[in-house]
């Protein structure tokens, strides 16, 4: 599992390499919806994996493509809701990236607590 650096910034660009793979992604706030979208581009096949994919606690984003890994927007601060106000992913959130395997041992574990 890793943990994506984030700002309270609009626009969040950033590239890595996980999974054997480059990848650029780039999260944007939505003021409206108070909620985040991101576009996925991988940077070997130059081509884009999503765009405007959206991002909500506890939901893993990406599940239904045929990646090793997801996008799971995690609130550390226990209550299980959605941003309120850019701040909140800066403060209270965090955006992982996890194999599908990490995601679905992570659900089995806090469903028997």
């Amino acid at each position: 599992m890793y943990i994506i650096q984030t700002t309270n910034d609009d626009v969040l660009e950033q590239s890595f390499s996980l999974y054997d793979m480059n990848l650029r992604l780039i999260l944007r706030y939505n003021a409206i919806s108070t909620g985040y979208q991101f576009d996925l581009f991988n940077i070997d096949k130059g081509e884009y994996i999503t765009k405007n994919k959206g991002l909500s606690v506890g939901s893993p984003s990406l599940i239904e493509f045929n990646l090793p890994f997801v996008l799971v927007l995690d609130d550390k601060s226990g209550l299980g809701i959605n941003a309120i106000s850019k701040d909140d992913l800066n403060n209270r959130m965090q955006l992982l990236i996890m194999t599908k395997e990490e995601y679905r041992e992570a659900i089995w574990a806090s469903s028997r607590t």
